[in-house]
């Protein structure tokens, strides 16, 4: 993996684990009345998707996964209509699908490839 999809994948990973620091413990009924953690998760998921859309083609090839694209879709619909979130389904990934990003993240980072 090149030093910049490494960058990519660690400012990821830092904006995957504010999700997951915010969504511990957290409530639906907290999410949905405070919209400064709405807000908080929504924007690191945005981040998550605007990064994923700068990894290289090469890195894709050599780690495919539907995670990548998932993301990159996810933030197109935040950025581009906002007013139609789904914040049941942003509540379901802080909740139950981080986790696995974070997992996916560090599984390929401790690979320690520096080759593209």
């Amino acid at each position: 993996m090149n030093a910049k999809d490494r960058r990519i994948l660690s400012r990821m990973l830092e904006f995957a684990y504010r999700i997951s620091r915010r969504a511990n413990g957290l409530t639906y009924e907290k999410f949905i009345e405070d919209v400064d953690i709405q807000d908080a998760i929504l924007y690191a998921l945005g981040q998550l998707g605007e990064n994923a859309n700068t990894l290289s083609d090469g890195f894709r090839e050599k780690y495919p996964s539907e995670e990548w694209h998932s993301l990159i879709g996810l933030r197109n619909r935040l950025f581009h209509s906002y007013e139609d979130i789904n914040l049941d389904m942003v509540f379901e990934m802080a909740i139950n699908d981080i986790d696995g990003v974070i997992d996916l993240i560090c599984e390929i980072t401790s690979q320690g490839d520096e080759s593209s």
